[in-house]
């Protein structure tokens, strides 16, 4: 059995490991978009339609628990019981560009391996909270402990992510963001 402190921090890493594949699968939606072939569009447009469901399950759950029957609480299961299969998929697309990909376009894609390492942890949270019946809420030191680990784990791994994706490659380097000069009063 669960006691508060481990549900409560399983749910917190739950909602952000969503959170945290939410953005990832934009940023995977993006690299199927701007990638420039006709044949990619429609997995960019699953990629982010996914995307802002995950993100928006992700919240949902933050938020609390709805009350059955209600519209967010059909979602959040929909959403979940979509997770296992969404997971393969994209354990499909990891393999198929490492190991079945022509060799000359074989690659290891960390965005997709990030995607992929966020929906694992998702699953087995849930996989956790569903086994096991769940005791009170725990103190809130406690659950504040579990909050910022769990931010700091899914930072650590979508991070990576995002920065191997079209989107990491337009972004400024750290260290070289510069404020733009103040223009002086005479003109010059």
């Amino acid at each position: 059995m669960l006691n508060g402190q481990e549900a409560g921090t399983l749910r917190l890493f739950a909602a952000f490991t969503a959170l945290g594949a939410g953005l990832t699968f934009f940023a995977l939606s993006a690299n199927a978009l701007l990638a420039g072939y006709a044949l990619l569009l429609p997995v960019g447009i699953a990629a982010s339609t996914w995307a802002a469901a995950h993100t928006l399950w992700g919240l949902l759950v933050l938020r609390g628990r709805a009350r059955p029957g209600r519209v967010e609480s059909r979602f959040v299961r929909l959403v979940s019981r979509a997770l296992p299969v969404v997971a393969a998929v994209v354990l499909g697309a990891v393999v198929w560009t490492a190991l079945l990909a022509p060799a000359d376009t074989r690659r290891v894609d960390l965005t997709l391996v990030s995607a992929l390492v966020l929906l694992l942890l998702q699953l087995g949270c849930q996989g956790a909270l569903r086994r096991r019946p769940v005791q009170p809420a725990p103190p809130p030191g406690r659950l504040l402990a579990g909050l910022f680990l769990s931010a700091l784990l899914v930072a650590g791994v979508t991070t990576p992510g995002l920065a191997a994706s079209t989107a990491g490659d337009s972004a400024v380097p750290h260290g070289e963001h510069t404020l733009l000069p103040v223009p002086s009063k005479h003109g010059h």
